[in-house]
This record gives structure tokens, sequence and C-alpha cells, in this order.
């Protein structure tokens, strides 16, 4: 067989395999009310070492009313004031890496209507204070989608997608994104997950140049954050600081959005 004939056997069965992938979750189904009521609430049946990440994470078996979930627990709590030297040897600023950003980011995803990040809220485990966050089905990282070549059946459709990843990521100055924590669905959405390293303190944005084009309700959706709305929703998960930065950040989004506009005209710049 012929190296073009093995790559293309390749893709058909990682396109066969992909087809076989449980029904996708709704957002009312890893979102709001009914995923948070069941991940506080439900019994703790097993706990075990993810195996993967630099935070530790636990993966838990749960159990309500006969239904069975996975959840990931993550309760490292780290904080580091001054200048700290980072693996890859960039420096970082009173650095932290918490369980407690996990939840900040996934009501700022409420907040704004992104719709990405898997229902995640505060609970305890063995003594252990912590995140708990849905385990979302049907899902492939993108490194894998990468490796495979698998490319999405609406190019235009993706392409939006990754533009709301990117400014989800710039408004809450996250730090560690990459192709292994995102989470590609059988429809290609995008789910997002580890943010225990975000909310950093950057007032400006750390990479404008990724903001090319804009959704509309995403704008729509920062433009109506404000300082007693976020203390209220996560002002136990970041402090005032954090809070006020993030506005800034949303300030300078706002106003990228409107330079591109103006440059190239709003049906370059905006989508739906």
């Amino acid at each position: 067989m012929t190296v073009l004939k093995r790559a293309g056997a390749a893709v058909v069965i990682a396109l066969a395999a992909w087809s076989t992938l449980a029904a996708q979750e709704t957002v009312a189904d890893y979102q709001g009310p009914k995923p948070e009521e069941y991940l506080a609430k439900a019994k703790i049946k097993a706990i075990r070492d993810l195996g993967q990440g630099v935070t530790l994470p636990k993966k838990v078996t749960l159990e309500r009313d006969g239904v069975e979930h996975f959840a990931v627990f993550k309760s490292i709590d780290e904080t580091k004031a001054g200048v700290t030297r980072m693996g890859d040897g960039s420096m970082e600023v009173d650095f932290q890496d918490s369980w407690q950003l996990e939840i900040a980011a996934y009501e700022i995803d409420k907040m704004i209507g992104l719709g990405m990040v898997p229902a995640t809220v505060e609970r305890r485990l063995n003594n252990n204070v912590g995140s708990l966050q849905w385990w979302v089905e049907s899902e492939m990282q993108e490194a894998e989608r990468v490796e495979k070549r698998i490319q999405p059946p609406d190019i235009e459709a993706w392409n939006q997608v990754t533009y709301k990843v990117r400014l989800f990521d710039q408004l809450i100055a996250n730090v560690d994104r990459h192709l292994k924590n995102l989470l590609v669905t059988k429809n290609f959405d995008l789910r997002l997950i580890d943010h225990s390293r975000s909310f950093r303190g950057n007032r400006e944005l750390k990479d404008s140049d990724s903001l090319k084009r804009f959704s509309r309700s995403l704008l729509a959706g920062i433009k109506k954050l404000n300082q007693p709305d976020l203390k209220k929703r996560v002002g136990r998960y970041l402090t005032s600081g954090q809070i006020e930065r993030l506005l800034q950040r949303r300030d300078a989004i706002l106003a990228l959005a409107a330079k591109r506009v103006a440059e190239i005209g709003e049906a370059a710049a905006l989508y739906d």
C-alpha cells in the first residue's frame, strides 16, 4: 500500500470512529442549573487520578437518582508573590494556579453567553475544597483532531468558534491555553477546560493580533459586564483587582473591535 493510500485509509478510519461518538450534549446538559445541581448534590462513588495535567486533577464518578456521570476535581491553590520564573523560561508576576479561577471562568462564560465552559461548582471531597467540573462527553482533544487531520465540514463556522475562544482567553487573561485543553465536540463546537491559570494582572491585551474578527453576541455580552454584577457572581473567587483588570481588558477588546470595523468595515470585522 502506498503512503498516500495509507494516509487516506487513516483518515477514513478516524472519521468512522468520529461518527460513532455519543449524541451531542445540549447547553442545558453541561451548563446551568441542572448540571450545577447534579455536581453539588450527587453521591461520590469513586475518585481516581486523572493521570495528566500539572494541577493533578481527579476524575470523579458521581451518581444521583440512578444516573452516573463523571466530573473533574481540582484542589490546587498556589500563589507566589513577586516575580516567578516559569518552566518555559518566561517570567510571571504574582503567579497563581487555583481551583477558584476555574469557577470564575465558568461564571464569566455564563455572563457573556459564550456557552463553552462546562458547569463548575465548589465542592469538598475528602476534606479538600476545590472545583468540580462537568465531564464533557463526545470529546476529542484539538491536538488529536490536528494530528489526524480531521477537517471541520464548515470551515467558516469553525473559524468563528475559534475567534470566540481567542476573545474569551484575552478577556480572562488565560496563559495556559493549548491544544489539549480544547475539546472538540461531534458537531465541531469547542468546550474549554483548564482555567486555573487565568485572570492575570495585565490590563492590556497580551495578544491583540489574534483578534481579527468578532462575534456580535459576545461583544454585546462583554459590554454588559459591570463591577457590581461581577462582584456578586465571582467576588468569592476573584480579588477586586482581578475584577478591575478584567473590565479594563474588556474595554480594550471593545476598542479593538471598533477599530477593526473602522478599518475593514462591519461586514468583514463582525459576524453573528
